[in-house]
């Protein structure tokens, strides 16, 4: 049992030890021995090993002998000991261990798993996610974990509906390479700024629905700047600066999960496999949760004109 924390998935470690609750040292206790305690209470993954007697001292008796778990098992019961006992353990360094508590993660309401919106389970409760705590590079961990390829959008509720229910506002704060959710560091956000008319929804590679016309991409080493890239008719095709506005830069940085927009410029720079593809012509109000909702442009081939880079915040 975790106990002492703020709720049931952190506190001091304590185990069952022929019916007495034994303290772990944290000189015994590293991340695979954490990852198999969050499982056991299901409790998602673990965030934090603490050590120095985090959550108090407590006043059971001190399990000294060195835990050896591989990190797979489902039980802690299952994890192999050592025989030789640590003699320098005490109360003052009993382990504390904080799980992420989220154990499930779905996409729904959509014509297949791939594409939806995003809910999480967390202590057996199904919840949405906030648009205001998430972005591309959340998605792109979300769809690999979820078997789904990359992320291709994140999407307001406009695409997937309004959930209902619990409301989860941690932030991820991910780089885009984990391959889990939970490897991600979380931070809080004020659940004042969300609301089911904010709830978020991705489209994944994976899915049917990354074929429609509308979805965006930046081809930038950062998420959220590079040449804007635009699926039409099924092929990625690069956009003239021609007729483009702030108001059209403000709806795809939106629907990229990027805040709003601080500017957009033209770019020389093409790659060959969209020298002759561009398209021209959006026209939006500046409301709408994704491009493919604008006025519909023009495919044209590509010519000198200069194309099309934007940075959002």
């Amino acid at each position: 049992r975790l106990i002492n924390g703020s709720h049931l998935c952190a506190g001091r470690l304590e185990i069952l030890q022929i019916k007495k609750w034994v303290s772990v040292c944290d000189a015994a206790f590293d991340q695979q021995d954490a990852e198999v305690v969050c499982r056991e209470l299901d409790c998602g993954a673990p965030v934090q090993v603490l050590g120095e007697d985090a959550f108090g001292k407590g006043d059971a008796q001190m399990w000294t002998r060195e835990i050896q778990c591989r990190g797979d098992e489902s039980h802690f019961v299952f994890c192999p000991t050592s025989n030789s006992s640590n003699t320098h353990c005490s109360h003052d360094n009993a382990v504390g261990v904080i799980c992420s508590g989220y154990t499930d993660l779905r996409l729904v309401n959509s014509s297949d798993s791939c594409s939806g919106r995003v809910e999480r389970q967390y202590f057996n409760k199904w919840g949405t996610v906030c648009d205001a705590c998430w972005d591309m590079r959340a998605a792109s961990v979300l769809c690999r974990q979820l078997n789904c390829g990359i992320a291709v959008s994140v999407v307001g509720s406009d695409w997937f509906g309004e959930g209902s229910g619990e409301i989860w506002a941690d932030v991820f704060d991910c780089d885009g390479n984990e391959t889990k959710l939970s490897e991600c560091s979380v931070s809080s956000w004020s659940r004042a700024e969300c609301s089911h008319r904010r709830d978020v929804g991705v489209v994944c590679s994976g899915s049917s629905l990354a074929v429609h016309d509308g979805l965006v991409r930046l081809s930038g080493e950062r998420q959220c700047e590079g040449e804007l890239e635009v699926s039409i008719h099924q092929v990625w095709r690069r956009v003239l600066l021609d007729s483009w506005s702030l108001t059209e830069s403000s709806v795809v940085c939106r629907q990229l999960g990027c805040g709003s927009v601080l500017n957009f410029s033209g770019s020389s720079s093409s790659s060959p496999e969209h020298s002759h593809e561009c398209v021209t012509g959006f026209q939006c109000s500046g409301s709408e949760a994704h491009l493919g909702n604008c006025s519909s442009p023009q495919t044209l081939n590509c010519s000198s004109t200069q194309q099309l880079s934007i940075t959002c915040l």
